[in-house]
């Protein structure tokens, strides 16, 4: 009975130190607090995609406003966007001119953000190359049948005091600039931190760093090149208050608060913690995309095994959380989902699938309530 009783004791003892592993493994690279989901236990909703039908060439990266439906296409020979109305299926136009003229530029990033002033329909558009930011004014572009951007700002593509390159940006007002800034790597083994940052938009001056991370998983220790480890889908709550990062290789989102700058994590019961990503070689994807409104995040999840570069995962299923990290439905699709984005007027969560043209869209009053 000794023996039996000394043997529960180490048992005991290992699974204490095991536990205090992880969590000693999660502070040393994570920045906040991580707090555990519990599944919702309702049953998976399955739902039926409804297609959207467009005359013309429909191709790229997707972006949605009410009637309006944008298309980042890399088929158009001299401007980056063709415009759709959803209601007729008629093509509007093309805009914003490849070129090097003060107005124009050799590339540019998708469309994350729709804003209104004055009435009139606004968006931000990145230009890294020419290290500007154009606010392309919609309304008077569809009305005139020409690109008409209000203004030109200068804005440089990096942050040369931590080596690292801006991406995602969202206009949390008139003059204040969130932004993505993503890793860049310093050596073989070896890569900078994803942070945020906000900033000024006039002088374009930085006002604030968000760590997320603490430290980097160096390549050596696993499996992914370094920069790849924290690697996430991230959204902007549009009242600009909270960001969400959805992990994708672990079963964590994380979220945000800029008016408070705490970050909290919510990981899925039974998640693996970030000693998974140094000890384990068999890495899985977990969330692929994510989008938002006031009220719900919304993540594409896959959750096994890693693909590879020729391998198209049938993805469909959409976990829905609340920005107090609660999960609160699952979603099955009856088509596979390649990119989302997300319509706040018409509350609908427009996609593409992989390797076709086809657009379809979930109406999320149908998933939520």
């Amino acid at each position: 009975m000794r023996k039996i009783g000394k043997l529960i004791s180490l048992m005991w003892a290992l699974n204490v130190c095991i536990g205090c592993h992880e969590k000693h493994d999660d502070s040393l690279f994570f920045n906040g607090e991580i707090q555990t989901i519990k599944d919702s236990g309702k049953e998976t909703k399955k739902v039926a995609l409804k297609p959207v039908f467009l005359d013309g060439t429909n191709f790229g990266y997707i972006a949605v406003y009410d009637s309006l439906m944008f298309f980042m296409n890399p088929k158009l020979p001299d401007r980056f966007y063709n415009i759709f109305n959803i209601n007729t299926g008629e093509e509007i136009g093309t805009f914003c001119n490849k070129g090097g003229g003060p107005e124009e530029a050799t590339a540019v990033g998708p469309i994350s953000q729709f804003f209104e002033r004055e009435n009139e329909l606004k968006t931000l558009l990145f230009a890294p190359n020419e290290e500007k930011l154009f606010v392309w004014n919609i309304t008077q572009s569809i009305a005139r049948g020409t690109t008409i951007m209000d203004r030109v700002i200068p804005f440089a593509w990096r942050d040369e005091n931590r080596g690292a390159c801006y991406n995602e940006m969202y206009l949390q007002d008139d003059n204040t600039l969130l932004a993505r800034v993503d890793p860049v790597p310093l050596s073989d083994d070896e890569a900078t931190l994803l942070f945020y940052q906000k900033r000024t938009l006039d002088t374009n001056e930085a006002l604030k760093n968000y760590s997320i991370y603490k430290q980097a998983i160096k390549e050596g220790e696993a499996s992914l090149i370094s920069e790849a480890y924290f690697a996430s889908a991230d959204a902007f709550k549009p009242d600009g208050t909270k960001a969400v990062q959805v992990m994708g290789h672990l079963q964590q989102l994380n979220i945000l608060d800029f008016e408070t700058g705490q970050v909290v994590g919510y990981r899925m019961e039974g998640g693996e913690s970030f000693s998974a990503l140094r000890e384990k070689k068999n890495i899985k994807n977990y969330y692929v995309e994510v989008q938002a409104d006031d009220n719900y995040i919304y993540a594409l999840y896959w959750g096994k095994d890693r693909w590879g570069m020729s391998e198209i995962p049938y993805i469909n299923t959409i976990h829905v959380f609340d920005w107090h990290g609660r999960l609160v439905q699952k979603v099955e699709t009856d088509y596979d989902i390649d990119k989302m984005f997300l319509d706040t007027v018409r509350n609908r969560l427009y996609v593409t699938r992989p390797k076709a043209d086809d657009i379809f869209y979930l109406s999320l009053d149908e998933v939520v309530p």
